[in-house]
């Protein structure tokens, strides 16, 4: 079977989720989460990604005897992807695309700060008032007078 063949019947599901309003929503909430706290996704991904593959390889893979195997193998598949267990179900393939993909994203970005702490503070020119901007300002163009004057 050629290759536009096996992907064929999932066109339909594949626009009808790009299609989807609520797919822009999904998105927008999974960045806001992963930004929120970029540790808690990476831990999420690997902690949760390995037990969903462990629960969907350990009856068809006899490399995937343990939760602990599904977890090692998604935090390998962060980056370089080199484990002794590969996935052999449709369930662990798409769990180990889907690490695999945004893994090295994650993985890069957990020690940031989270997104509480890299609010920027507000500036004092939004909280001075125009008076005070002002005697700032004609204070500086004496300023500039006097040191074009001795120049």
């Amino acid at each position: 079977m050629d290759l536009v063949a096996q992907f064929l019947p999932y066109a339909p599901i594949a626009l009808q989720l790009l299609a989807d309003d609520s797919y822009g929503d999904v998105k927008a909430e999974l960045r806001t989460w992963a930004k929120r706290d970029p540790i808690d996704a990476l831990l999420a991904a690997v902690l949760g990604g390995g037990l969903a593959f462990y629960l969907a390889e350990k009856d068809t893979n006899p490399n995937c005897k343990t939760p602990w195997d599904g977890i090692l193998y998604m935090a390998t598949s962060l980056s370089v992807g080199y484990d002794n267990l590969f996935p052999t179900t449709p369930a662990g393939h798409a769990l180990a695309t889907f690490i695999q993909t945004f893994g090295p994203s994650l993985a890069a970005n957990a020690l940031e700060a989270p997104a509480a702490d890299r609010a920027l503070p507000a500036t004092t020119a939004t909280t001075v008032s125009p008076d005070v901007n002002l005697a700032i300002l004609e204070r500086l163009d004496r300023i500039v007078q006097l040191l074009e004057a001795g120049a």
